[in-house]
């Protein structure tokens, strides 16, 4: 979504690479300053998986996220364990070069040069938000629960909050996720994530992605 309140549908493209990226095009040519992406499988033997929780071996995971860091010109990048719902963490002074693996927070924000933002997902929506007049970032894992708690909002509100950042002037970008055909979930999910209207009376598919463009 631009600055003027304008939703378009965007196809990230392979940056190319020892990382397999996939990058906003509009973004990577107008903010070279800005690493916005998303990872995926990759075409090796093993996936290009950054899971630090599954069944990989922990050091082939971190150097995975070390090649990352090395490819995005970063000094250090940012996860946490993610609780699908609504807290978020300022990232305002200089951290130790490396992986900070935080615990409990599902979106991260910062003004700090060289900081890589990161979150997990699977079919819930990775939303970046970026203020190209004053260089601040929030990245946000977004599903249905996280979504329904305003996280997408909250963001918005502490970008202002802490540095300055109005709202108009934001751009934010919903990354892949389950689409609205795909998504079948009961009137419970509907009626939170859409508070203001009459949910269906029966399991219904709901574009997630959208209802996130609608409340930014």
């Amino acid at each position: 979504m631009a600055d003027t309140g304008v939703f378009a549908e965007v196809e990230e493209r392979p940056l190319g690479g020892a990382v397999p990226l996939w990058v906003h095009p509009e973004w990577a040519e107008r903010f070279p300053w800005l690493a916005q992406g998303t990872t995926g499988r990759g075409g090796g033997e093993e996936p290009f998986d950054l899971g630090l929780s599954g069944g990989q071996p922990v050091g082939r995971v971190l150097d995975r996220w070390r090649l990352l860091l090395k490819n995005t010109g970063m000094e250090t990048v940012a996860h946490s364990r993610q609780v699908h719902r609504a807290e978020l963490w300022e990232h305002c002074g200089r951290n130790a070069p490396g992986i900070v693996v935080m615990d409990g927070f599902d979106g991260h924000l910062t003004d700090r040069p060289g900081l890589l933002l990161a979150v997990s997902v699977a079919d819930c929506i990775p939303v970046s938000l970026v203020d190209p007049e004053r260089r601040v970032a929030a990245l946000v894992h977004a599903g249905w629960r996280g979504v329904a708690a305003g996280i997408v909002e909250r963001a918005i509100h502490r970008l202002h909050d802490a540095w300055g950042a109005p709202a108009g002037g934001l751009r934010l970008h919903c990354g892949p996720a389950i689409c609205g055909r795909c998504y079948e979930v009961g009137p419970d999910v509907h009626a939170a994530v859409h508070p203001d209207r009459a949910p269906p009376p029966e399991p219904r598919p709901i574009d997630l992605r959208l209802a996130v463009a609608e409340r930014a």
